[in-house]
């Protein structure tokens, strides 16, 4: 039998046409999924995310494997708006301390802006894989910085890795309380003592290897 005739041409161009029709629909869903948790909070349940998506619960499925795939869908689409929020992390400027400050602002005005969203990932205990890739990938950049972007060489990765894991679970923690606080500090405090209490800790690894840099200077070479 020919599988390369006309026939299997045109097999093939249904194929793509139908997986390329699933890939809009799932998209459209996930956008209707975080709408839904806008409106309804993390507990937005699968018939609030379909009514907002505006087709029946089972429908839902068409597209989705479960609501495993469902949720694994909506995390990643979310974590993929964080990481380009944090643009001051992959791409740092200014000052040591304007480079902290920035960064830790970009991270706490996301979960400031998507709470939900972000109670919404934490719930979903599955995808913790997930988050905890993206914290790695910010601690790594971070050891980057500590290490070879600091004139003279910096910190070896050996004390830079543990010490960027800190960093940013010490930022991540710090903000979690801040959304649960029923006195919260103004946005912009809280990512200032964030930026102070994480230079503290780097300046401390720092001078412990004679390492003496000013937070207020540019970087040679940033």
């Amino acid at each position: 039998m020919n599988s390369t005739g006309p026939g299997a041409a045109a097999t093939d161009g249904r194929a793509r046409r139908w997986a390329g029709q699933r890939a809009a629909r799932r998209a459209e869903v996930v956008e209707a999924a975080m709408g839904a948790i806008a409106v309804h909070g993390p507990e937005a349940s699968t018939e609030q995310i379909a009514a907002e998506a505006g087709v029946p619960r089972p429908a839902l499925y068409r597209h989705f494997d479960g609501i495993d795939d469902l949720q694994s869908a909506i995390v990643e689409r979310a974590l993929t708006s964080y990481v380009a929020a944090l643009a001051p992390v992959w791409n740092p400027r200014g000052t040591p301390r304007e480079m902290l400050t920035a960064a830790v602002a970009a991270h706490v005005q996301w979960l400031a802006d998507h709470t939900d969203l972000y109670r919404y990932i934490l719930r979903a205990s599955r995808m913790t894989t997930a988050v905890t890739d993206v914290r790695q990938t910010i601690a790594d950049r971070m050891v980057g910085l500590l290490g070879e972007d600091i004139p003279g060489g910096g910190l070896p990765a050996a004390v830079a890795e543990p010490l960027a894991a800190g960093a940013v679970g010490l930022v991540d923690a710090a903000t979690g309380r801040w959304l649960e606080s029923a006195d919260p500090l103004p946005l912009d405090e809280l990512a200032a003592e964030l930026a102070r209490w994480v230079w503290a800790m780097l300046d401390a690894a720092f001078r412990s290897r004679s390492i003496v840099i000013d937070p207020e200077t540019p970087l040679a070479g940033l």
